[in-house]
């Protein structure tokens, strides 16, 4: 359910694809004070907290201990922040031709002096969470050993964690113990919707911090669309023809792709904290097929064009919304 718009958090500082780095330095973790109650665990960070593509490479971005590393291959690059233009610029420690330069989603990186084609984020790893609200604006932001916490009013806080984050009954729990008091973050297993956007998320986040609590949403929107197929049950109200087949499958690469009647489509598509946009510009395939199938497959296309932002109905129905308010429904394969 989409609720009413408001204030949003507006940024102070520029980021690294979310690496809270720059801001200050943060405390070594200390170990937790609270025992685990039965049936809980402690949630290890196994994996890096960002993992991007650059063409056919890959590479992963994230913490050792309190080290940010980069890693490519079976290579590990210890990293260090640089003055930048824009965005964030880290390099090699020792080695100011290996470069790691953040802008946004995306990132340029050179590697002793070869520049690599552009990479963009594919993956949010087990040490990265981030998550917002509204009415009051803030954002969380946990990456590798540091916890950010900001408000909307400017009541910026970074804080070191406190032990790692507890599992129990599809929620995780991470607790700081700060000067001015505890501050607990709980995200469960429980898809939300962002009030002011309507963007779906898969985690509902409560925050409880000096008597206030902050509701809002978390994680990667990304990861409700990609995965399995989509079968696609309805278009813009009037159905699919009976017996035929038309799908879409969104991959970590920034690609979607299907069957739209007939012919095979290929295109782009990109999330944004406000929607999600899919490439007017299809590859389809050339074959003819039945009238009533080339008709649908430019309904289907035509509609896919004007795609802005989707949904995830009560049920699971993926629905993809165009400018116009019309619709395509889709559910798992």
């Amino acid at each position: 359910m989409t609720r009413r718009p408001s204030a949003s958090v507006s940024r102070s500082v520029v980021l690294p694809l979310g690496l809270a780095l720059s801001a200050c330095a943060v405390a070594p973790d200390a170990p937790s004070t609270r025992p685990a109650p039965a049936g809980e665990r402690s949630a290890r960070a196994e994996a890096f907290a960002v993992k991007l593509r650059c063409a056919n490479r890959e590479l992963t971005i994230g913490y050792a201990g309190e080290q940010m590393e980069m890693r490519v291959g079976g290579e590990r690059f210890a990293l260090r922040p640089v003055p930048a233009a824009s965005g964030a610029k880290f390099e090699a420690q020792g080695d100011a031709t290996t470069v790691f330069w953040s802008r946004g989603q995306r990132a340029m990186v050179t590697l002793r002096g070869e520049a690599w084609p552009e990479c963009r984020v594919v993956a949010h790893g087990s040490q990265a969470f981030r998550a917002s609200g509204n009415e009051p604006g803030w954002r969380l932001e946990i990456y590798g050993p540091g916890l950010r916490f900001e408000t909307a009013d400017g009541d910026v806080r970074v804080f070191r964690r406190a032990g790692e984050p507890v599992l129990a009954a599809g929620k995780t729990t991470w607790t700081v113990q700060a000067a001015d008091g505890p501050l607990t973050a709980t995200a469960a297993d429980l898809r939300c919707a962002d009030t002011m956007t309507g963007m779906p998320y898969p985690k509902s986040v409560r925050i409880e911090y000096r008597g206030k609590v902050f509701v809002g949403c978390g994680g990667e929107p990304a990861s409700l669309l990609q995965g399995a197929e989509w079968v696609v049950e309805d278009i813009g109200g009037g159905g699919v023809v009976d017996g035929s087949r038309v799908t879409l499958r969104f991959g970590d690469d920034g690609r979607v792709a299907g069957r739209a009647s007939c012919n095979r489509y290929t295109g782009g598509y990109e999330l944004s904290g406000e929607g999600l946009v899919v490439g007017s510009k299809m590859a389809v395939t050339k074959m003819a097929c039945a009238p009533a199938l080339m008709q649908q497959e430019q309904r289907f296309l035509g509609l896919l064009a004007q795609v802005r932002r989707f949904e995830i109905g009560a049920d699971g129905a993926l629905v993809l919304v165009a400018a116009d308010g019309r619709r395509i429904v889709a559910r798992r394969g």
